[in-house]
């Protein structure tokens, strides 16, 4: 059979009720470098889960992949933080419809109990890493069946099983616990180290004695096909796949259909086995009056992919006989009623070999035969609220009477738009009206549906009104609207909320109307103020430790002008700083620097070099100087010897004239002081 093609077309079973499974190729069990996988990684530089499930998703009929990796340290594992990370590694690497990653472990010692693949947990099961795990002990496989029955939506699956594993399961009493738990078994396996990326190293052995044996003692398992990959070839050392059969593409219909054993084991990665009594499909356990009609169809996409046989094996549960032959066909398909007596029990599976010599092994049907049957036909019912919000997660569940064993949902509209789910999420993307209807089946094959009419609506658009940017030490109000009720993220039950955050911080509020509710989120930027200024000085000049946006103050008073690094000190007195930043934040006081003018500087007469006018004046005072003037400073006195006003000025001159308001002084005689460098000039100034 080796023919690589790129296109897969799909190929669908039908059903009861026109239920439609699809056909879905992949692996569950291989191995990253977070536990003893990858052994190559120095040649391929993989070593992650999201690195070789990347890989996976363009290896060839490959539509979900799973990582198993061993659960224990004695055999690489790196401890539950990595499990975690290979779970969070999985939900990336899925994209629903297209490739499902799946992360799991296989359970257990090889030499010492077997191994199991389990699927479903979100933490790590095991013996060796202390209180952040599920803890079974090591050989404990009875509290393993019972752990794995826990848990929702979990399944076990028997890796390369030897005779007497599992603590013997196989050769002792039947177990229901461990038959509820256990989905399947590997008919084959590997081979785990090969190397070759080319599809052309097959497994050639199998476990079919070992599945035999399960359903001989009475276990209701299916049966797939594993490559248990050590190195980076994941779906690409062999045309070999597992295949499920699943509504849809996507991980809980996939895991769902493992659990329900519509599993088979295929060497050929493309093959389509329909495989069905009275309308029920593989993994199907039922109880019905008059003999089973078996039938079964085989299709492959490829040209010249020819059925060589098909043979169906049939055995009787519990009754330690190996299945045998019933019947078979040299063709793809046909059509047998196995005429049985009542009250007998069977189970049915197929054995099928193509032209090309590739071997495909499905999971069983059982079929109990009772004509005096009074399994009712269900009575299809589910319970939920009749509007849904459009975007949110929307929970069907199933109320039918009368033991319905499997169900069927159509949506259309919804996603996904069927399930085989018993109580599957779904989701609307707009709001409407919309037809779900439920179909519940038993293990008689009878059915019946219900249909309800959904209207889904929008959610609340829900806003939060604040400042984006504040100061640290400030508060800020957040309102939230568009709801008729609200929870913030950090309790409150209030519209609004005032809130000051030291550093940049997102709030959150879920805002409720009547039917639905949703989410809003802000971010308030706090910017943070200038931590320590310093003022250092050198003679008279004192200098900021930064650049830029200071202002000088003295004696606490705000000197007009002064906002460059260095300020030339005038007057004894305290001099400070603050810095604004560029969003208007305003630092704390710099350090005070007390000033003590000790220099002798000779005042000088400012008409020398300054025009000093109107002088006297009503109040305002311009300064203008022939020639240019650079970074002056300015005192105003008044007759008591107090400093009542001090500036600073970058140029003096004709076009930049100096403005001095002393109108708020009053009337009086005052001594202006104008300092450049090391020059003082003076000037005796009266006010009208």
């Amino acid at each position: 059979m080796f023919k690589i093609t790129l296109l897969i077309p799909l190929l669908f079973c039908h059903f009861v009720n026109a239920q439609t499974l699809n056909f879905y190729y992949g692996n569950i069990h291989a191995h990253s470098g977070y536990s003893d996988g990858n052994k190559d990684s120095a040649t391929s530089n993989l070593s992650t889960p999201i690195e070789d499930f990347l890989y996976a998703r363009q290896s060839l009929h490959t539509d979900f992949y799973g990582i198993s990796e061993h659960n224990h340290s004695g055999a690489g594992n790196m401890g539950p933080y990595y499990f975690y990370k290979g779970l969070a590694d999985a939900d990336s690497a899925t994209i629903d419809s297209q490739f499902v990653a799946m992360y799991g472990m296989e359970w257990g010692v090889i030499s010492t109990g077997g191994h199991v693949i389990l699927y479903g947990f979100d933490s790590l099961c095991g013996w060796d890493f202390g209180n952040t795990e599920i803890h079974v002990a090591q050989i404990d496989y009875s509290k393993l069946w019972q752990t794995v029955n826990r848990k929702k939506g979990c399944f076990a699956y028997f890796a390369h099983p030897q005779n007497d594993d599992y603590n013997n399961l196989l050769n002792i009493a039947y177990d229901s616990i461990a038959d509820k738990a256990i989905a399947g078994t590997a008919m084959r396996s590997g081979p785990a180290f090969s190397t070759n990326n080319l599809y052309s190293n097959p497994a050639t052995g199998t476990y079919l004695s070992q599945y035999n044996a399960a359903l001989k003692a009475g276990y209701h398992l299916g049966v797939g096909l594993d490559h248990d990959t050590h190195n980076t070839v994941f779906d690409r050392q062999s045309s070999g796949r597992f295949v499920v059969m699943a509504p849809i593409l996507n991980r809980a219909e996939i895991i769902e259909g493992i659990r329900r054993m519509r599993i088979y084991s295929s060497d050929d990665w493309n093959v389509k086995v329909n495989f069905s009594i009275n309308n029920l499909p593989m993994g199907s356990i039922i109880e019905n009056a008059g003999n089973p009609t078996l039938s079964v169809t085989v299709n492959d996409a490829d040209v010249n992919e020819t059925v060589s046989s098909i043979a169906i094996y049939y055995g009787v549960p519990d009754s330690g006989v190996n299945p045998t032959i019933l019947t078979t066909v040299n063709n793809d398909s046909l059509t047998f009623t196995h005429t049985i007596l009542n009250n007998t029990n069977y189970y049915y599976y197929l054995y099928i070999i193509q032209g090309d010599g590739n071997k495909i092994w499905t999971s069983p049907i059982w079929y109990n035969r009772n004509d005096n049957s009074t399994i009712q036909t269900p009575i299809a019912n589910f319970k939920n609220s009749t509007i849904a919000c459009s975007n949110a997660d929307y929970y069907l569940q199933d109320s039918s009477l009368n033991e319905p064993t499997s169900w069927w949902w159509s949506i259309p509209g919804g996603y996904p738009a069927q399930s085989s789910l018993q109580n599957p999420t779904i989701k609307f993307a707009t709001a409407g009206t919309y037809n779900v209807t439920l179909t519940s089946t038993n293990q008689a094959g009878t059915s019946a549906s219900i249909t309800k009419v959904i209207t889904v609506v929008n959610p609340p658009n829900i806003l939060i009104n604040s400042v984006d940017t504040i100061c640290k030490g400030k508060s800020v109000t957040l309102t939230a609207t568009g709801g008729n009720s609200y929870v913030w993220n950090n309790g409150t039950t209030q519209n609004s909320i005032t809130v000051q955050p030291n550093i940049t911080t997102q709030y959150s509020v879920t805002g409720f109307d009547v039917n639905c509710k949703n989410k809003a989120s802000k971010v308030i930027v706090v910017n943070q103020i200038y931590q320590s200024p310093l003022i250092t000085a050198n003679g008279d000049t004192l200098y900021s430790n930064f650049n830029e946006n200071v202002q000088w103050y003295y004696n606490g008073t705000l000197i007009v002008g002064a906002t460059q690094n260095s300020l030339l000190a005038i007057e004894t007195g305290i001099y400070t700083f603050q810095i604004k930043d560029s969003e208007g934040c305003i630092s704390n006081f710099s350090m005070q620097y007390n000033f003590q003018n000790q220099s002798a500087i000779s005042e000088l007469d400012a008409s020398l070099l300054f025009k000093i006018f109107p002088n006297p004046t009503p109040g305002v005072l311009y300064v203008s100087a022939e020639n240019p003037q650079y970074n002056l400073n300015l005192a105003v006195i008044d007759e008591q010897g107090k400093t009542i006003l001090k500036q600073h000025a970058v140029e003096c001159s004709v076009n930049n004239l100096l403005t001095i308001d002393l109108s708020q002084f009053g009337a009086g005689i005052y001594y202006l002081k104008l300092q450049i460098a090391n020059k003082m000039y003076s000037s005796k100034i009266r006010v009208l």
